[in-house]
């Protein structure tokens, strides 16, 4: 792979471009899916290709390529770096790309490798989460499992002198059951993984997860349809960690600071919430599914603190954003593939977790309401609004947890959202079955998560 991709690069240096990189991939994976006990599909695919760029004064140009011998790596070279420069007179901006440098070989080990897993034996898997939900309770109505699983090798370098190998592998597994009782009818999604290999399928959550998902939705059955109004409302670490990840998170991918489309872009060194709120992107953590050693420009990753002590203090970047803004690079460059540009991404992203125990919290908030987990929502980073729907709650009446409740959503300003914060947890929990989709490439793994939170006089939507 390094002799192909020195190919391309000097191609590309040779027409004129100033910068070029490479990113040559292959890549795995599985996907299962067994809906009412019968099998919807069984799918095994190899992705494997190079991503190549040119740059010059403030120009990129972006090629992909399939075709992995000297010739179609030298063609491609030549041919991205013609299109940097015939492009460069347009910019609106010049400047260089500049970084430190990278040299790493790393294999990521596992217990059990996919590849020496028989599709039978996943399929047994799937088989036993389906039945788990279908078998849960009379008014399960349907069910659908699936398992997912994905192994990459990645090689990267650049003109800069990065040369880097790095591997990843990450399993998932979903259940997402349906109950009916006359007309009431309920659905919820449970989704798992964490890095590994299919190990990870053996822990005790994984093996259970479809007695977990029709545990909840048959207890839905039971809800009620929530009043909206305004609530002090407590946050679970599934929704929060949305929150912070969709509505906080990407106004900090500093791509947005160079296309001006952020709430947050003259916030740095200034204050976005109370004292006591600091917020972590860390790609380092162990077994995380956002974790990664090297980034998609082959760049070191690092824990990142994008808000310490209630002030903005770091963003996720790029070779070109820390080039533009004259920045720390600190590895947040990620791809869906080959086929796609490196973008500025999130990892594991998450609040830090306070001092206030759960009992205490909900004791001490009298007339509020504790929404949990996540259906859907929308973010507009741009202006800092969002709107995210709760999958159910449960409303509290003088520090004590009551009814649950369904149809509840919570929508706002992050920035002044946050700034209600009053109380911050200290049991922090990860969100593990999560993805993040981004400029028209398709969701990357991702963990996202919070301690519970107390946000004081929000407005909730319900019936």
């Amino acid at each position: 792979m390094e002799d192909l991709a020195t190919i391309a690069i000097e191609a590309a240096l040779k027409v004129g471009a100033s910068f070029a990189d490479v990113r040559i991939e292959n890549t795995s994976t599985t996907i299962i899916e067994i809906n009412d006990g019968v099998s919807k599909q069984s799918m095994a695919s190899r992705l494997k290709g190079a991503g190549i760029r040119a740059f010059i004064e403030g120009a990129w140009a972006f090629a992909q390529t399939t075709d992995l011998t000297p010739a179609g790596m030298r063609s491609t070279g030549e041919s991205v770096a013609k299109m940097a420069l015939a492009t460069r007179e347009k910019v609106a901006e010049k400047f260089e790309i500049d970084g430190p440098t990278f040299q790493d070989h790393f294999e990521y080990k596992v217990k059990k490798p996919f590849r020496s897993i028989s599709i039978d034996e996943k399929m047994s898997l799937v088989k036993m989460i389906d039945d788990q939900a279908h078998d849960f309770d009379k008014r399960i109505a349907s069910t659908r499992s699936i398992y997912g699983d994905m192994h990459t090798e990645l090689y990267i370098t650049n003109s800069l002198g990065t040369n880097v190998y790095v591997e990843n592998s990450i399993p998932r597994i979903i259940s997402a059951p349906t109950a009916k009782d006359g007309a009431n009818r309920q659905r919820i999604l449970k989704s798992l993984g964490l890095r590994g290999g299919f190990e990870v399928m053996d822990i005790d959550e994984a093996q259970n997860i479809g007695n977990a998902a029709a545990e909840l939705v048959i207890e839905l059955l039971s809800s009620v349809a929530a009043k909206g109004g305004s609530y002090d409302v407590v946050m679970d670490p599934i929704l929060n960690g949305v929150m912070i990840h969709e509505a906080f998170g990407h106004a900090t991918e500093a791509d947005n600071w160079t296309s001006h489309t952020t709430v947050l872009e003259d916030k740095v060194g200034k204050e976005v919430g109370p004292e006591y709120l600091s917020i972590t992107d860390d790609p380092t953590m162990d077994g995380k599914r956002g974790s990664y050693e090297y980034d998609w420009e082959g760049t070191k990753t690092k824990k990142r603190t994008l808000v310490k002590d209630g002030i903005l203090t770091e963003l996720l970047h790029t070779l070109e954003t820390s080039s533009r803004l004259d920045m720390e690079l600190n590895g947040a460059a990620r791809s869906q593939s080959f086929m796609h540009a490196p973008l500025s991404r999130m990892s594991n992203t998450f609040m830090e977790p306070g001092d206030w125990d759960l009992d205490e919290l909900v004791q001490d908030t009298k007339n509020g309401i504790l929404l949990c987990s996540f259906n859907y929502g929308y973010t507009r980073p741009s202006v800092g609004q969002f709107m995210f729907q709760a999958s159910h709650g449960y409303i509290i009446e003088d520090g004590e947890k009551g009814q649950m409740v369904r149809d509840v959503s919570i929508a706002g300003n992050i920035l002044e959202v946050l700034a209600k914060i009053d109380a911050i947890g200290n049991d922090l929990e990860m969100n593990q079955g999560g993805g993040c989709g981004k400029g028209r490439q398709a969701p990357l793994p991702v963990s996202n998560g919070s301690p519970h939170i107390r946000i004081r006089h929000c407005l909730v939507g319900g019936s």
